[in-house]
């Protein structure tokens, strides 16, 4: 009898309530594999690219939408950007407007306080800090 292992990243979708595709678990193993990172789908686009891969962005772009939706990546907006965040756990983001840079706060988080209450039928699921920086006049 013939036993199948599947890699562990096809359980993590499945798990996920994800349909493991080759595209799927071709994706999750490169994010996996380079470890603590904010993603755009464009720079994610090149970086498969370089390693050989050719996903068209529109696939790389709604997979990430996918492993965001099933909570293995966060979505961050910062402006009319998007990021993707491979920490899972909430936590907060400074972000750089002149350079497109986005790192995560360091703990302790920001506490927020004094929020209003949610709409009837409504309740709050996350509150997301993003706090823009801009570099000091030299001078």
């Amino acid at each position: 009898m013939l036993v199948r292992h599947q890699a562990p990243e096809h359980e993590t979708l499945r798990e996920a309530g994800i349909r493991p595709t080759t595209p799927r678990i071709t994706i999750l193993r490169a994010i996996e594999q380079g470890g603590h990172r904010h993603l755009t789908p464009e720079s994610f686009h090149q970086e498969l690219a370089d390693q050989g891969h050719e996903f068209s962005l529109a696939t790389v772009y709604n997979t990430l939408n996918h492993f965001a939706e099933a909570d293995l990546l966060r979505r961050v907006g910062c402006g009319d950007r998007h990021y993707f965040c491979t920490n899972t756990r909430e936590h907060h983001h400074f972000y750089d407007a002149r350079t497109g840079r986005i790192e995560d706060i360091p703990d302790p988080q920001p506490v927020i306080a004094g929020l209003p209450e949610p709409p009837p039928g409504m309740m709050i699921e996350a509150v997301e800090v993003v706090i823009r920086l801009r570099r000091l006049p030299h001078g």
